[in-house]
């Protein structure tokens, strides 16, 4: 069953509730990977993203739609072509840095199914629509860092 068809038999309660577990997956996939980073650069790009995600959790168990009145940023796209690294004791900053741009990439995508599910209701479709622009604007800066880490020309 596609999301979109999972949401139209779900109540309100049900569908934020499956949004905060995503957004506590996120969680605890960051603090594992936080606690197995080999270097100290790692270990906090990982702890910004658990400040981030908890951050989400805590707007949609208020269901605060203010926290998110931003512009969307620009998807540039550079990890949507790479391989998603599996996640180990190994990984180093740039495997972190593609797997959380992954990560939220496909959590911006959930939220813009929600968004577009919700699409006659304006409040519910204006959350959904600000969660799916904060995930892009993580996965912009996400990708920003692995550009200014690993593409520049020397």
């Amino acid at each position: 069953m596609s999301l979109p068809e999972q949401i139209s038999t779900m109540n309100m309660d049900d569908i934020l509730e499956l949004c905060i577990d995503q957004e506590q997956q996120a969680i605890d996939l960051y603090t594992l990977a936080r606690d197995k980073a080999k270097d100290e650069s790692g270990r906090q790009k990982f702890q910004e993203l658990i400040d981030m995600e908890i951050a989400h959790k805590i707007a949609l168990q208020k269901f605060e739609i203010e926290n998110f009145l931003e512009l969307p940023p620009a998807n540039l796209k550079v990890t949507d072509y790479l391989m998603e690294p599996v996640f180990s004791d190994s990984l180093n900053t740039q495997e972190i840095l593609i797997l959380a741009a992954k990560r939220e990439g496909k959590t911006a995508k959930m939220y813009q199914d929600l968004a577009d599910h919700f699409s006659e209701d304006k409040k519910l479709n204006t959350f959904f629509q600000m969660m799916a622009d904060e995930e892009l604007r993580h996965k912009h800066d996400l990708e920003t860092e692995y550009e200014k880490e690993f593409l520049q020309e020397g």
